[in-house]
């Protein structure tokens, strides 16, 4: 393996020595890296010629020995990881591998601690494990969650007996950073891994005044989406394995969720990314500076995201409106809040009217709302009362109920005001009269509530 280290670039390499061998392909994919239809052909171009299958010398995903090996480890040396594993279906699947290699049992305890995407319920149905939902406090100033506090999971952890795994995300999606050493300290502690999903915060780490990344601050899986915060291509990410005796059950887990024909031009942008750790902290360097001439960083916070709280769905659509009209566009943004995230390499031109549009809008309309808030968040206040396991919701019947008639009703599928994507309701839930009324308000508000149709129904367990 140290010898195939070597090469910077394992698999971008084999694939342009073949690319440049190949004269003809009687192999697919079925464009035979010669024809696709216009303009699709005209965008790609020579890359259509890296999108290749396992012909010798390529390796093998499945059974990856060489090249895809190599980059691997690269990648995992980097991060100070036993193992990393690449991931061509997202971070989604890396989320419920990591959830399936660390419940060896079924029926195993996970606590989820804080808001999580909805590729957890996945994990949980695939690991057959019994979630406990500890919600986190909503920071008002911040019109955001706050990440768990290593106190809350000790309290946590003295109340619930054989706890598996504890699973967090750090940093949330508005960028705020979790306390992941001395939440891992504590899970330890109580003999509980610590998953991380770290799937926006791939970058860690590669300047002082960036957060640590979560697998030097002794967290035990760490799943990155590199394709969110590096140069890298959409649905392209990695999990990196600490623990020795987790690799295996992890690299398994994952493997069961993946196409046997994954695309080498993923794999290629995974090993471009990976390279880029070593040789791209002068861009990054360059990027914070430029950054950080516009604004000022917060210490739990990553730089890279530029969080807008503004209370009112209105104030968020007003500058969004202010930066489309400008060919410039948002992460996201609703009644919380706005988002904007930063790219390595953004040019001053960029940045500069990024800003200037920001300053612009925040003269025209004021400070925050703060006496109003977003009212999605007093769904997530209570923890959620589980009435039915994750891994048997799909065995039982259900029905679709408007909204204020599924009060006391068990939920068979989750509900989740996107963005952010978290969901408020997870399946097996029991909905309380608080959260029928809130969901009911947010979806006659116009609000998109994911799991409530058009008619304003949900679909409860029929049981």
């Amino acid at each position: 393996m140290s010898e195939r280290g070597a090469v910077e670039t394992p698999i971008l390499d084999r694939l342009m020595h073949h690319a440049a061998r190949e004269r003809a392909s009687f192999h697919v994919p079925g464009h035979h890296g010669r024809y696709l239809p216009q303009p699709l052909s005209a965008w790609l171009g020579q890359a259509m010629k890296l999108d290749l299958t396992e012909l010798p010398g390529l390796d093998n995903f499945h059974s990856a020995s060489d090249c895809i090996a190599a980059s691997e480890e690269l990648c995992a040396r980097h991060y100070g990881a036993y193992r990393t594993y690449y991931s061509v279906n997202g971070a989604t699947a890396c989320v419920m591998a990591a959830l399936k290699g660390a419940c060896s049992a079924p029926g195993g305890r996970v606590i989820l601690l804080g808001p999580c995407h909805m590729s957890v319920w996945r994990g949980l149905v695939y690991a057959d494990a019994a979630p406990v939902f500890v919600p986190s406090p909503w920071n008002a100033a911040r019109q955001a969650f706050d990440p768990p506090s290593p106190a809350l999971l000790e309290s946590v952890l003295r109340r619930c007996a054989d706890v598996r795994a504890v699973f967090v995300t750090s940093p949330t999606y508005p960028g705020f950073v979790a306390d992941v050493r001395g939440l891992a300290e504590v899970a330890h502690r109580h003999e509980a891994l610590l998953l991380v999903d770290e799937a926006h915060g791939a970058h860690f780490g590669l300047d002082g005044r960036l957060p640590p990344h979560s697998v030097a601050q002794g967290a035990d899986v760490v799943i990155q989406s590199p394709h969110k915060t590096l140069p890298c291509l959409t649905q392209a990410a990695w999990v990196h394995v600490s623990r020795p005796e987790l690799a295996d059950a992890v690299h398994e887990a994952l493997l069961f969720l993946h196409t046997t024909s994954p695309s080498y031009l993923l794999l290629a942008a995974l090993d471009a990314a990976q390279a880029f750790l070593r040789s791209g902290r002068d861009l990054v360097r360059e990027t914070l500076d430029r950054l950080q001439a516009y604004r000022v960083f917060e210490p739990d916070a990553d730089p890279m995201r530029l969080w807008i709280p503004t209370a009112s769905k209105a104030r968020s659509a007003q500058l969004a409106a202010r930066l489309e009209a400008e060919g410039m566009f948002l992460e996201s943004w609703d009644a919380s809040g706005a988002l904007a995230v930063f790219g390595f390499g953004q040019t001053d031109r960029d940045v500069a009217r990024f800003f200037e549009a920001y300053r612009a809008w925040r003269e025209e309309v004021g400070e925050m709302e703060r006496e109003n808030g977003w009212l999605g968040a007093r769904l997530y206040e209570a923890p959620a009362e589980m009435a039915v396991r994750p891994s048997d919701i799909d065995r039982v019947p259900g029905l679709r109920v408007p909204l204020i008639e599924a009060v006391g009703r068990i939920a068979k599928r989750p509900i989740s005001p996107y963005p952010p994507g978290v969901p408020a309701i997870w399946p097996g839930q029991v909905i309380s009269e608080h959260q029928a009324e809130l969901l009911a308000r947010l979806w006659q508000d116009g609000h998109d509530v994911v799991g409530v149709g058009a008619d304003g129904t949900i679909e409860v367990c029929d049981a």
